[in-house]
């Protein structure tokens, strides 16, 4: 996210189960990477280069450990990172995807001792949600498989905590959240980071209304 990689990226997939986002890999002229939402990098040159690249060179194309919880299960509107070794793609479970991106879930040569894909977030606000059905109703393009016909692009990645001052806020109008930039230091016990309240126990919530 501070590096800027993000925006640019498109949803390069819309399946059954799951919404995907990710880089060009193949195509230096895809709509979603256009010149002026290119991140700049301290004056260095990627002319000629696919969005892929970007993360590719600075080693930001694949997690460094496969980590996953299991108290994080890959549960309806979780976010997962893709791929055996993941990244840079992620995407939204649409539905409950727990067992197949779970441990064991993928039965192929890729899938080494039981791994998982990361679970690192969920999408919880009402505007979001509908937004991703709003992305479902977009029709597919048949010469590319689950990709959209139209594309659908990130514009701006930011990461959020708690306002110190939401009285303040922007123009006058009170936020509660405040964006993070790069190089910024997030002090722990002063700005929530995370798990967002209300958020933190979603697990233990899910499980209890499924009980009753």
């Amino acid at each position: 996210v501070h590096h800027g990689l993000w925006e640019g990226c498109h949803v390069s997939k819309n399946s059954n189960h799951i919404v995907q986002f990710g880089p060009s890999y193949d195509d230096k002229d895809h709509p979603a990477f256009i010149e002026e939402r290119r991140p700049q990098h301290d004056g260095e040159n990627f002319e000629g280069k696919t969005h892929y690249s970007y993360f590719y060179d600075y080693s930001l194309d694949k997690v460094t450990y496969q980590e996953y919880s299991k108290d994080y299960p890959h549960i309806q509107y979780t976010v997962g990172m893709a791929g055996r070794p993941s990244g840079p793609d992620f995407y939204i479970n649409k539905i409950d995807n727990s067992m197949i991106h779970g441990p064991g879930g993928q039965t192929n040569r890729d899938d080494f001792h039981n791994e998982a894909d990361p679970c690192f977030g969920k999408v919880i606000d009402v505007k979001s949600l509908e937004i991703l059905k709003e992305i479902d109703n977009i029709p597919m393009d048949p010469e590319r498989g689950f990709e959209l016909q139209y594309p659908v692009i990130i514009k701006k990645s930011q990461v959020l905590v708690h306002s110190d001052h939401p009285e303040k806020g922007w123009e006058g109008v009170e936020q509660e959240w405040r964006a993070v930039y790069q190089g910024d230091k997030v002090k722990h016990g002063e700005d929530d980071v995370g798990p967002m309240e209300g958020v933190g126990n979603y697990v233990e919530r899910n499980a209890d209304a499924e009980r009753q």
